[in-house]
C-alpha cells in the first residue's frame, strides 16, 4: 500500500531476522541455562558487527510440551526485535513424523456454512449454530461506520490517526473471535470422531475458493459476497487437520459438487430451491416430497449413504432416512466433550 512519505528518508518500524540451518540448529546448539525458580533460558549465539553475543530466551510452555510429546525443533529461528520493549519475541518450527491412519468404516461428514456447521453420522445429525456470517456482518458495518466518521483531508477521503487504530482494532476483534470458535468447534469435532471410531469426512474445497466465491456472486450481493468471503472456511479445515494428526484420526476430502441439490430419499438429482425455500434452507423434493434443511442433506449425501445418481423415475425407497436431530447453540463448545455427551444421549435412543 503507498502513502504520503512523512519523513525524507524511509524507516524501518519492524525488525526481523531470520537465522537459517546454517547459522543455527537446534540440534547442534541446544544450550540452556537453569534459572533459580526451576525454569530454563534457552541461549542463541550471534555475530554482529560488534563481536559475538549470546542472546538469552525464555521459551514458553508449549515449548517445552511439544519436546516432552517427540516434536523436533525445525532448524533455523526467526528473531523480531521490538525496539520499544527491548524484546526479542522467537518463532519456532516444530516438525514430527505420523503415519496416516486408514479410513475406518464409520464416516462423520462435516458441512460448513456461514452461520452454522452441521454433521453427523447414519444415526443422528447435529447443527452447531456459530453465527459466524451474523459476526461477519456486524463488524463490517462497524468498521463502515468507523470509515465514515473518521475521516480527514481535503476532500474528507482519508482515515485519522483514530480512525485507523479503530479499524485495526475492530478488524483484529473479528479475527479473534472466529478463530477461537473456529479451533474449539474443531477440537470438538476430531473428539467426537475419536470416540466414535469414525472418518471425518470435509469437503473438498480448492485454495482459490474465496475468488471464486467473489465471482459468482453479482455484484448487488455485495453483502453476501463480504460474508462468504470471511467466514474462514479454508482456515476451519486446517483446523480440522492440525487436530486429526494430533489425535490419529483418519481423513478424507470428498467433491461437494451437488451435495444439497441431491434428494437422500428418492435421488432426484438437481433440485433447486425456490426463493422461499432458499430463505428458509429447506430442501423439498418435488418428486417424492421428502423435506429436510439443506444442510442436514448435504450431510447425509457426503455419507456417501446415497449415491449421486439420477434415481427421479425409480419409487422412493420407504423409511430410508430416518436420522436423528439436534440443534445446539455454539455456547456448548466453551464445555469438555459437550457433543460426546450429545451424540451418546443421541445413540442410546
Amino acid at each position: 500500500m503507498l502513502s504520503k512519505a512523512k519523513t525524507e528518508k524511509p524507516i524501518i518500524r519492524k525488525v526481523s531476522l531470520w537465522l537459517d540451518d546454517v547459522l543455527w540448529d537446534y540440534k547442534r546448539f541446544p544450550q540452556f541455562n537453569a534459572l533459580k525458580d526451576g525454569k530454563k533460558l534457552l541461549i542463541i549465539g550471534l555475530t554482529t558487527k560488534r563481536g559475538r553475543i549470546k542472546l538469552p530466551l525464555k521459551p514458553h510452555k508449549l515449548f517445552f510440551k511439544y519436546l516432552n510429546d517427540g516434536w523436533e525443533v525445525k532448524a533455523g529461528v526467526k528473531l523480531r526485535l521490538i525496539e520499544e520493549e527491548r524484546k526479542v519475541l522467537a518463532y519456532f518450527v516444530f516438525e514430527k513424523e505420523f503415519d496416516e491412519p486408514s479410513p475406518s468404516g464409520n464416516f462423520l461428514s462435516v458441512d460448513y456454512n456461514a452461520d452454522n456447521v452441521s454433521f453427523g453420522i447414519q444415526e443422528f445429525l447435529i447443527q452447531v449454530r456459530t453465527d459466524l456470517g451474523r459476526l461477519t456482518r456486524f463488524y463490517s458495518d462497524v468498521r463502515k461506520r468507523i470509515q465514515e466518521t473518521h475521516l480527514i483531508g481535503w476532500k474528507r477521503k482519508l482515515p485519522s490517526r483514530k480512525g485507523r487504530k479503530l479499524l485495526k482494532k475492530f478488524g483484529q476483534r473479528k479475527r479473534n473471535r472466529r478463530i477461537d470458535l473456529q479451533r474449539k468447534l474443531a477440537k470438538r469435532l476430531v473428539e467426537l470422531a475419536k470416540e466414535l471410531n469414525a472418518t471425518i469426512v470435509l469437503e473438498e474445497v480448492p485454495k482459490n475458493f474465496n475468488q471464486k466465491i467473489m465471482g459468482r456472486r453479482k455484484k448487488n450481493e455485495k453483502r453476501l459476497r463480504d460474508t462468504l468471503h470471511n467466514i474462514g472456511m479454508n482456515g476451519f479445515q486446517k483446523f480440522v487437520t492440525e487436530k486429526a494428526v494430533e489425535y490419529g484420526v483418519p481423513l478424507v476430502f470428498v467433491n461437494p459438487s451437488y451435495s444439497s441439490q441431491v434428494c437422500p430419499r428418492c435421488g432426484a438429482f438437481r433440485v433447486k430451491p425456490d426463493d422461499d425455500a432458499l430463505r428458509q434452507r429447506v430442501f423439498e423434493c418435488p418428486v417424492c416430497g421428502f423435506n429436510l434443511d439443506r444442510d442436514f442433506v448435504a450431510v447425509l449425501n457426503l455419507l456417501g449413504l446415497f449415491p449421486f445418481s439420477l434415481k427421479a423415475d425409480e419409487p422412493p425407497v420407504e423409511d430410508s432416512v430416518s436420522p436423528v436431530m439436534l440443534v445446539v447453540e455454539a455456547n456448548l463448545l466453551h464445555h469438555k466433550n459437550s457433543l460426546i455427551v450429545i451424540s451418546q444421549g443421541l445413540q442410546q435412543k
